[in-house]
């Protein structure tokens, strides 16, 4: 199995190998000579790049050919397998997981979630996350060699070079704990471990709102508050891997948070208290005058303030101006193109990006205020996992002007392998 995986997982990490993969893979249908104009290469370096990505399985010929208008040679037309390989995508939750497999188009084929006690060991969670893989691969009778990767979303600052949970404020007895060793000990794939905003980042840059943008920002509001940040199509972690942890800014002076913001203030110290969906629906509970009978959400609070209903118009105005001033920081610090609104809220309440836009639109700094769009995301906490297989997709078809710690990791990873299983 694994000389099989070996092969497939180094071929592609060559730039023409990746190229020419990316274009097929985009184009549908494609002959040879195209690809050496579309790649200026030439055409019998194409002819042998090309057959080794149809013997490793990545590429067949479709049986049809271009015509050329009659003119010339015909020309085989190629197209890309996704279901070449598998990938799964893991959302570690604080209290429930959720595994998908998907194909190397990121199309899910099969998806299980599992619950668990928040004080469960981080041991006792990858041992069922190994057995919900095997479950999914058995149950759609996929063979576990297909696999060429594993990708994991966790809350909390990672250190790459380990795979180990460095903090987790929600999960204290995971911290130092490696999230990778179990799984590749059981399937002989590289494993990704990524902190769950960049992986629903990098999911939005490869799949949904932010496809063909290069430098963004994507701002999450859940149970908690983080942004992700692409700067050249490469995600920014930060020396400490700490890079986009928004939710830690101090809220000062309360004074005038008070007067500011007398829904959503409640005495927090940091944003990352004051914006989230409990907050919101909190504040909701504390100021509306007549409380119904149905259970309160933060999508119920967003439906309220666009059916007409004073108190949560208003508290969505506050979050939305408290996150604005997040934004525009941002956007002067870093200058992006796009700005994605991540979560719930922005999901279920089209006037949550009207806000922000305006606000940011009215910055002091004009030029990339004006300049810079903001859109919702197009996945939500479901992004988590989606986001995971992203991870390992990424490695594989994105051609890299540098190495990142994933590609480090993966290619001392499978070497290791190598040595051990000769």
């Amino acid at each position: 199995m694994w000389e099989v995986i070996n092969q497939r997982s180094l071929l592609i990490r060559e730039p023409n190998e990746v190229r020419i993969l990316r274009l097929v893979r985009d184009s549908g249908e494609i002959s040879r000579v195209e690809i050496a104009k579309a790649c200026n290469l030439n055409k019998a370096y194409v002819t042998e790049l090309v057959s080794k990505l149809i013997q490793a399985g990545f590429l067949e010929e479709t049986g049809k050919v271009e015509t050329n208008g009659g003119v010339g040679r015909k020309r085989i037309l190629l197209k890309f397998l996704p279901m070449s390989g598998l990938v799964a995508g893991v959302d570690m939750g604080m209290t429930h997981t959720t595994v998908i497999l998907t194909d190397l188009n990121a199309k899910i084929l099969q998806e299980k979630t599992f619950h668990y006690q928040i004080e469960t060991p981080v041991a006792e969670v990858l041992l069922k996350i190994v057995e919900t893989i095997k479950s999914l691969l058995g149950e759609a009778n996929y063979s576990d060699t297909k696999l060429v990767g594993i990708g994991v979303g966790v809350q909390g600052l990672i250190d790459y070079k380990t795979n180990t949970l460095i903090v987790s404020h929600n999960k204290k007895s995971w911290e130092g704990q490696s999230l990778s060793g179990e799984l590749e000990k059981n399937f002989k794939v590289p494993v990704y471990i990524e902190n769950d905003v960049k992986a629903l980042t990098l999911c939005e840059y490869l799949l949904g709102a932010a496809k063909g943008v290069k430098n963004l920002v994507y701002a999450y509001v859940g149970d908690g508050l983080g942004a992700g940040i692409m700067i050249n199509g490469h995600l920014h972690r930060g020396f400490t891997s700490s890079a986009g942890e928004i939710g830690y800014t101090e809220l000062e002076p309360q004074g005038f948070y008070k007067e500011q913001y007398p829904l959503m203030y409640d005495g927090q110290v940091i944003f990352g208290q004051i914006l989230t969906d409990a907050n919101i629906v909190q504040s909701y509970r504390r100021n509306a005058p007549v409380q119904g009978t149905d259970e309160l959400s933060v999508t119920a609070v967003a439906h309220k303030a666009m059916n007409g209903d004073p108190i949560a118009r208003s508290i969505i105005e506050e979050c939305t101006s408290l996150l604005s001033t997040l934004c525009i920081h941002l956007i002067n610090t870093l200058n992006p193109e796009l700005i994605i609104i991540g979560g719930k809220l922005a999901q279920c309440c089209p006037l949550v990006i009207d806000l922000v836009r305006e606000k940011i639109h009215k910055d002091l700094l004009s030029v990339p205020a004006e300049a810079v769009r903001v859109k919702a995301g197009a996945y939500g906490e479901g992004g988590i996992a989606l986001g995971a297989t992203s991870l390992v997709l990424f490695e594989m078809f994105e051609p890299l002007h540098t190495v990142s710690l994933h590609a480090a990791r993966r290619q001392s990873f499978i070497r290791n392998k190598i040595v051990h299983s000769n």
